[in-house]
């Protein structure tokens, strides 16, 4: 059934994927690991891992690479290339937060969903695919080559303006809501002119995230779910996804 936009409210919801839908922390340090015993470097803990993730795959190799091999691009470049290929075999050590697939079928009964993420596009995807209910996301984008990465706002943007043509009306920034758990999310949805909400159960801690500026920060599902009905998501309406006035809503 085609879906129905009405006034005052939130038309689109985008998420990170790392650190905030899906805890994807096990495979990324597998892989890291493996490719740095490979090429006779030192290997990290979790908690230095949790430190590199979301600033795109460039910069997490040249931050676990050591100092003195940083500035060499040819070197950061097989790293990363030999990384990828393990990480398409540990990308799967992932699951979703707890709570967020509930949260995330309610709130497709109110408003478009989308996920936004500095991993590369491939694995977004795969993950969207392996993790999330099929037709949940209006879109699962990730890093490519041809176009920059968050903070850049051009993904969330170009996310923005394909919930525009599934509603078949404009949807502005400030009808848009961006969830993350990092200062580059928070940037993100700040350079696009959309809602900036942050969750601490990620990479970055309660503190850091309250610190960055005027934005909630939620410390579980059920804390998120109220932040984005207080942001102006709607509640159930019968013209949106065909839901009648009498079904109840989904619990967690």
């Amino acid at each position: 059934m085609e879906r129905t936009a009405h006034a005052n409210r939130i038309k689109l919801v985008i998420f990170d994927l790392d650190g905030t839908t899906a805890d994807t922390l096990d495979g990324i340090c597998e892989a890291l690991n493996r490719t740095m015993t490979s090429c006779g470097y030192p290997t990290h803990t979790s908690e230095e891992v949790r430190r590199f993730v979301n600033f795109g795959v460039r910069q997490f190799i040249e931050e676990a690479l050591p100092a003195d091999r940083r500035a060499d691009a040819a070197e950061v470049e097989r790293v990363m290339a030999l990384y990828n290929a393990e990480y398409a075999r540990t990308y799967t050590l992932s699951h979703p937060y707890e709570g967020m697939i509930p949260l995330l079928e309610r709130l497709s009964e109110r408003t478009l969903v989308a996920m936004n993420s500095n991993k590369q596009d491939e694995f977004v995807k795969a993950l969207a695919d392996q993790l999330f209910p099929a037709g949940l996301l209006l879109a699962a984008e990730g890093f490519r080559t041809d176009r920059p990465g968050k903070p850049d706002p051009s993904m969330a943007l170009a996310i923005m303006e394909q919930a525009a043509r599934a509603l078949g009306e404009p949807v502005a920034p400030a009808e848009c809501v961006y969830v993350g758990d990092s200062d580059i999310d928070y940037l993100t949805a700040r350079n696009a002119g959309m809602i900036p909400v942050s969750v601490s159960w990620g990479y970055r801690t309660h503190e850091f995230l309250a610190a960055l500026g005027d934005q909630p920060v939620a410390r579980t599902a059920d804390e998120l779910w109220e932040v984005l009905m207080n942001a102006g998501v709607s509640p159930l309406h019968p013209d949106f996804l065909g839901v009648s006035p009498q079904t109840p809503p989904k619990t967690f």
